[in-house]
């Protein structure tokens, strides 16, 4: 799953609980009480095709069809701890939103979306999702969600050394517990989040830029244990802060320029 997928999934929700949510004429439910009280972990949300362009960047109905795809193939974990491992994307009513049927039903995961209707922070945040859409790396956008929430005052294991809410807050992970807050498996060790995510050092990487992108300033530092050839790492440093609106405007345009470049590269 990208950043591009998560971006359009958000949207597909976000469209739907922004709609005039009518008790239905038969049931009498709401299609919110309707996803809580469904035991098949379907859930049906309105997609509008013109919505979900705007939300990922996307020109066209057709450039959405390998992004759904890919949600379709997608397994998450709803929870930080043992919870249910559960499919975002579960497929069309009918057929897919195009030019002539702009608007269409969509089926996710109802447990994904109870858990975040009764499981949730007090402190809403604000989700620049086209700039999610267009992030380089697929190891961004969940780092760019958890940023956001730290900063809103969003809880953490104790554990966690961390700040106070605000403009700027720093936490420490564990390294046992790193896969669960940056939300994948498929790096292990400090090498490889350092290859694929942090750049050298963990100093300064394509997340990074990519939170840049969207006006926040990622500083990454591994906590290190042990000496000479001994050390080795026990947690991750992270500092979010908001930055700047210009800077974040300078940074955007040398995303979409690192990105065209990487895409023509052979």
């Amino acid at each position: 799953m990208t950043s591009l997928d998560l971006s359009l999934w958000l949207a597909v929700v976000a469209g739907t609980l922004g709609i005039d949510d009518e008790p239905d004429d038969e049931t009498g439910l709401t299609l919110v009480d309707a996803w809580l009280m469904n035991e098949d972990d379907v859930a049906p949300v309105y997609c509008r095709g013109a919505d979900l362009l705007a939300a990922t960047g996307l020109r066209s109905h057709r450039q959405l069809r390998r992004p759904f795809d890919r949600l379709a193939a997608s397994v998450v974990r709803v929870s930080l701890k043992d919870g249910p491992d559960v499919r975002l994307w579960k497929g069309w009513e009918a057929s897919p939103i195009d030019r002539n049927t702009p608007v269409e039903r969509g089926i996710v995961s109802a447990l994904a979306l109870n858990f975040g209707l009764l499981v949730k922070d007090p402190w809403p945040i604000e989700v620049d999702l086209r700039g999610m859409a267009a992030f380089g790396s697929r190891h961004s956008a969940i780092l760019y969600l958890r940023s956001l929430a730290w900063l809103a005052g969003a809880g953490t294991p104790k554990d966690w050394g961390r700040t106070p809410p605000g403009e700027r807050v720093s936490l420490t992970i564990p390294i046992a517990a790193l896969h669960r807050a940056l939300g994948t498996n498929a790096l292990r060790g400090m090498g490889q989040w350092n290859e694929r995510a942090f750049g050298p050092g963990g100093r300064g990487g394509p997340v990074h830029r990519d939170l840049a992108s969207v006006g926040l300033r990622l500083e990454t530092t591994w906590v290190m244990a042990g000496t000479g050839a001994r050390r080795v790492p026990v947690a991750l440093g992270i500092t979010v802060a908001r930055a700047p609106v210009g800077a974040r405007r300078v940074r955007r345009q040398d995303v979409r320029k690192s990105r065209s470049s990487a895409s023509s590269a052979p």
